[in-house]
């Protein structure tokens, strides 16, 4: 049964490291019959989130007329959530952070669905997994399916490329 998959790139290097195992993500879920979706945050305008609450309706929808609203949308229809970082400072991203903010709204209606986490490092990732999994765990149900960490250059490195396009085919 095909699956709906959104891919969430939060670098801001298009075709670098985390992104370039997201693309890898999506045409292996392509290649395995899926519908698949890339956002790359950094090609969408949108501001952090102004704790106003006026989200907290029935209809979970931020008043802020930006380019998030069609993502969380998109999101709460997907069997397969995929985030992606580069690791600064042994954490997400400050991007990351900032659209899991602008995720308020839904946070909590994300059950069941299954997540993978790709990070790509310099050097080592740190604690940058903890405060994906915070999100992550605040939906009923959540399932990790795995984990992705590259350090390095991730062309040079076909195994993991090979890795992440099997998961998003096996998805």
């Amino acid at each position: 049964m095909s699956k709906k998959v959104v891919v969430i790139s939060s670098s801001p290097r298009k075709s670098q490291n985390s992104d370039t195992l997201c693309d890898e993500f999506v045409k292996g879920a392509i290649d395995g019959g899926n519908e698949a979706k890339k956002y790359f945050l950094e090609d969408i305008e949108f501001s952090s989130c102004k704790a106003c609450y006026a989200c907290k309706t029935p209809d979970m929808k931020c008043v802020q007329q930006d380019g998030i609203a069609p993502i969380l949308d998109d999101m709460m229809q997907a069997d397969v959530i995929v985030y992606a970082t580069p690791v600064y400072y042994f954490e997400m991203c400050g991007t990351l952070k900032m659209f899991f903010d602008r995720c308020y709204p839904i946070f909590r209606n994300l059950d069941g669905k299954d997540y993978y986490i790709i990070m790509a490092a310099g050097s080592h990732c740190g604690d940058a997994l903890t405060g994906i999994k915070n999100f992550i765990g605040f939906s009923a149900n959540p399932e990790i399916k795995e984990v992705f960490e590259c350090i390095g250059n991730v062309t040079s490195q076909k195994d993991i490329l090979e890795k992440v396009y099997e998961a998003g085919r096996n998805c």
